[in-house]
């Protein structure tokens, strides 16, 4: 089996991501070409879905990576009192210093854990609010409604990453770096302050040496880290063509095909087709998304197929395991994706669950079939990556149109295709 797709329909999706970059541009979370950008989404799949519409909500974009200046800035202060210490004589201060240092460190490993490596809106409150918005087609069932199925992607590109751009993937050992001397410290400070409770005031001296290595060490952690993404506006120069514009154009030429090949959607099953806003300040828009739609989620035995990053078309990734946040995709949606791959003819394997994968992965952040699985509906999500290239303008100003390798769109759609004909035909 090779579904064919027309000329037409492959040269539309890559007139519409450079429609997109063209007209609209960069278009960072929450942002006014965030929207611009969602409401083109919109006005092309009015053209095929029975029903199509904005769900708005808000957030705090700016908390995501926002966290990290304000670790990195904590981390160095925490350290510094602690070698401030030394010059007091007072039991009273030795504590209040100690303590101080301690809940320093504390907190800066739980805003990167609960930020981060989980994804929730820990110190959200303390950045603005800000509007964004879901796109979200239909196509609605023949007959009840039993099963819903989604397709999704995201329409918001992400802030400048500066490390990247100077270090290639050589910023991932200087981040590292810095988790490693955070560990560290928050050991060595909880057990300074242990001494200083249980009144070993003589000890005080005893990790001197240690913080000031710790900190010569770490301060070009610290400052890589600081610059890490410009602040405000002039982080919003990347286009995101490959990362997702890529994925949004597949959406909307499924609606295409859908609209001509009605007869391939299964009966009794409503097939969705959502671009998310803000993905890249946190998955904001899809984990808001689930908690609106949960009940009718797990009511109609939904399946996600989200897609993110499509650049090659003999390279695609079923990913199965997301380490950053530690979610386990559904091993169902994974293995219908393979398939539908495997009918076609193109390459396609599971990834993320292996060792290596696993370590390298913590730093990769999630996509937004994690907000669906950890909340316990189906999904799994779909890749396309060449890593040898990938480093030269993955969140950054040169992730232009010319990055999405001819084929790879199709591809892309042929799977999405194949995979509604297996439900039918099962």
């Amino acid at each position: 089996m090779n579904t064919e797709i027309s000329k037409e329909d492959s040269d539309y999706m890559y007139n519409l991501v450079q429609r997109i970059v063209d007209e609209v541009g960069p278009r960072m979370p929450c942002s006014p070409q965030e929207a611009e950008g969602a409401n083109i989404i919109k006005d092309e799949l009015e053209k095929s879905c029975d029903e199509v519409f904005l769900e708005p909500f808000e957030c705090h974009p700016k908390a995501f990576l926002g966290w990290i200046k304000m670790i990195v800035i904590m981390v160095p202060i925490s350290m510094i009192l602690h070698l401030l210490m030394q010059f007091a004589s007072e039991m009273i201060w030795l504590i209040i210093f100690t303590a101080i240092s301690f809940v320093l460190v504390l907190l800066s490993l739980l805003i990167m854990w609960e930020e981060f490596f989980n994804y929730k809106e820990f110190i959200d409150i303390i950045f603005r609010k800000k509007s964004s918005q879901n796109v979200v087609g239909k196509f609605k069932s023949k007959g009840e409604v039993k099963k819903i199925i989604i397709f999704s992607s995201h329409i918001d590109s992400a802030l400048q990453f500066n490390l990247l751009k100077v270090l290639k993937w050589g910023f991932i050992p200087l981040a590292f770096g810095a988790i490693i001397i955070l560990l560290i410290w928050l050991v060595l400070s909880a057990i300074s302050l242990t001494f200083m409770v249980i009144g070993f005031i003589e000890l005080k001296a005893i990790f001197f040496s240690t913080v000031i290595w710790l900190l010569i060490v770490g301060s070009p952690c610290f400052l890589g880290l600081f610059f890490f993404v410009p602040l405000g506006e002039k982080g919003n120069v990347v286009p995101g063509s490959v990362d997702n514009l890529s994925s949004c154009s597949v959406i909307v030429g499924l609606g295409r095909y859908l609209k001509s090949h009605r007869d391939i959607i299964p009966e009794n099953t409503e097939i969705r087709l959502i671009s998310f806003g803000s993905e890249e300040s946190g998955l904001r828009g899809s984990y808001r998304y689930v908690a609106a739609h949960l009940e009718e989620l797990k009511k109609f035995d939904a399946m996600v197929f989200n897609m993110d990053g499509l650049e090659t078309p003999d390279k695609f990734l079923v990913i199965e395991y997301e380490p950053t946040t530690r979610t386990k995709h559904s091993e169902e949606v994974v293995q219908k994706i393979l398939k539908a791959a495997k009918m076609n003819d193109i390459k396609a394997k599971k990834f993320g669950a292996g060792k290596l994968e696993k370590t390298v992965g913590k730093l990769s952040g999630g996509s937004d079939a994690a907000a669906f699985s950890k909340s316990n509906v189906k999904a799994a999500f779909l890749n396309s990556a060449d890593w040898k290239t990938r480093s030269s303008y993955y969140h950054q100003s040169t992730d232009t149109p010319d990055k999405i390798r001819k084929g790879t769109l199709e591809n892309a759609l042929r799977i999405c295709i194949t995979f509604i004909l297996n439900e039918k035909n099962k």
